[in-house]
């Protein structure tokens, strides 16, 4: 699991001049950032006893803490179950009734605006819920009360900011504010629900992909997944309150500066912008790199103490990962780097570590 290794989160946009720490966006080389630059072949930050920078806890090695901070609660459980029952909806057939608002309409359809047929505006077996409002206004509560098979008209007007279109012959049709036609066949109905957690259903969605074969399975899952992931932030909560920190090495600093605004960079070409501060003011709102440094400077802070941190604890405790452990960022050497996938292990080496050691109460 990584940590602290990534584009820390942008708080609101700013105009501030320049980060009082971290100074201007001009001094770093962003543009030719790598994930393993300022990283030794062990995944250490290059030049750097961390125990140098870092007092830790007595007790990090087996850090206190409390059952209630790590137990999920059956709230907690819900929620994921909810999610899970949420992102695999299933479409049920709707029969022998017109269509109600909420319901799938499969419809196949076809406008005109003064007669002409215009691009964009035809379809075929298109699946729209009614009453979503993804159409144009009035057009799916013009479905409603239907019937499947039911072929009818469509009469709506285009918002007066609608954008051009153009007719089968590639010339230009004007949309805003003109009224268009749409000739709508209702080919099916259905409607969204949401499966029962059943052994059966679990079994079917996730007994071979996940070795998951009853419900009693996937709640013991999503606990074991929250339990460790409360105990992991747990930890880590407890490292950065009590750990003392004298001062930041600028090999750290370097890299998360570079790290973030290479990030941003790679958007601006993306979208084809000139340059990061076009990008950052045209769509992020900062006025340029220097106003988003200013701004996300403590961020920036707060993951380089936990970089010097983790790194403090592999030292204390002389802790390297093997190469089975290595082997599960195998596949990211090619593009980010030995460096960079020796500090991947080491953090999961860290964390396992201190997840053993922890004393819960």
């Amino acid at each position: 699991m990584a940590l602290a290794v990534s584009v820390v989160g942008c708080g609101a946009a700013s105009s501030a001049s320049s980060s009082t720490l971290l100074g201007p966006a001009a001094n770093y080389d962003y543009q030719n950032f790598t994930y393993s630059q300022g990283l030794d072949a062990n995944g250490h930050w290059e030049g750097v006893s961390a125990l140098d920078y870092v007092t830790l806890p007595e007790d990090y090695a087996a850090i206190p803490l409390k059952k209630s901070d790590v137990e999920p609660s059956e709230e907690d459980i819900q929620t994921l179950w909810d999610n899970l029952l949420e992102s695999n909806r299933v479409n049920q057939p709707v029969t022998g009734r017109p269509a109600e608002t909420g319901d799938i309409a499969n419809i196949d359809y076809s406008g005109t605006v003064d007669g002409v047929v215009f691009t964009g505006g035809t379809a075929q077996g298109y699946d729209l819920t009614l009453g979503s409002g993804s159409f144009i206004d009035g057009f799916e509560d013009q479905i409603i009360g239907h019937n499947i098979g039911d072929s009818f008209d469509v009469t709506v007007t285009f918002p007066d900011d609608y954008g051009d279109s153009t007719d089968e012959a590639g010339n230009p049709i004007t949309l805003s504010g003109k009224e268009a036609v749409f000739s709508v066949t209702l080919n099916s109905l259905a409607v969204s629900v949401l499966p029962e957690a059943t052994d059966a259903w679990v079994e079917e969605n996730f007994g071979a992909s996940n070795d998951l074969h009853t419900v009693a399975d996937v709640d013991q899952y999503f606990h074991d997944s929250l339990y460790d992931s409360n105990l992991t932030n747990a930890i880590v909560d407890y490292l950065t309150e009590n750990a003392e920190i004298s001062s930041v090495p600028q090999v750290l600093l370097n890299y998360q500066v570079c790290s973030q605004l290479s990030y941003y960079n790679s958007y601006a070409s993306m979208f084809g912008y000139e340059s990061l501060d076009e990008f950052l003011s045209g769509f992020m709102g900062y006025d340029n790199a220097d106003a988003l440094l200013a701004d996300t400077e403590s961020d920036i802070l707060n993951s380089c103490n936990q970089l010097l941190i983790f790194q403090a604890v592999a030292e204390s405790l002389d802790l390297a990962p093997t190469d089975a452990e290595l082997e599960a960022y195998a596949s990211y050497t090619e593009t980010m780097g030995e460096g960079y996938v020796h500090l991947l292990a080491l953090q999961d080496k860290v964390l396992s570590t201190l997840r053993e050691g922890a004393q819960i109460s």
